[in-house]
């Protein structure tokens, strides 16, 4: 295991401060999807012990990589890994508690870019995942609907805007909605 990995694995046990500078490091080295859940992991876990504070830039990019990349790659055989729909359903999550943040619009834009690119580069299963599994969801909030609408104009984009849009409009705030009802774990 390389040293990098080896002090992740350290950080997301310690109780101890974790240097932002390491946690950028690692998440500058971080070509394996693995490695990227440990990332989401620790941010997750232990994102007040990182000092300073990481940051939102550095978070948000680690989250959009994570999530992506589970949707790209689908692991079904390790449960610390989100498969695609479950991912899928994460960047939902991700971007509805984006919305409800002040100054995250360019994060906003840049992971719908992203988004769209991985949809554009990809086959039907990705695809399908994408428009089923995350823009329906997103698109039943209004809100969200700007950072796709280009999707509207473009030939290869077009079909899944408009089925992800008429689930949207069927369906105003309805995932998210259900979501937040679900009790919250306790720290």
């Amino acid at each position: 295991m390389s040293d990098f990995r080896q002090k992740i694995d350290d950080a997301l046990v310690s109780e101890q401060g974790i240097p932002r500078q390491d946690v950028l490091s690692w998440i500058d080295r971080a070509h394996d999807l693995r490695t990227l859940s440990k990332l989401y992991r620790l941010t997750r876990e232990r994102y007040y012990q990182i000092q300073p504070e990481l940051g939102k830039e550095a978070t948000c990019g680690l989250i959009q990589r994570y999530l992506l990349e589970c949707i790209r790659e689908n692991v079904n055989d390790d449960e610390r890994i989100e498969n695609r729909w479950a991912a899928a359903q994460s960047l939902h999550i991700w971007f509805c508690h984006l919305l409800e943040n002040d100054d995250t619009s360019e994060i906003l834009k840049r992971a719908s870019d992203a988004i769209t690119d991985l949809f554009l580069a990809s086959g039907e299963d990705i695809r399908n995942a994408i428009e089923t599994g995350f823009l329906e969801h997103a698109l039943e909030t209004e809100a969200l609907r700007p950072y796709f609408e280009h999707w509207a104009a473009d030939s290869r984009l077009s079909e899944a805007w408009n089925r992800a849009l008429e689930w949207g409009k069927a369906h105003p705030n309805f995932t998210w909605a259900l979501l937040q009802q679900i009790p919250k774990p306790e720290a």
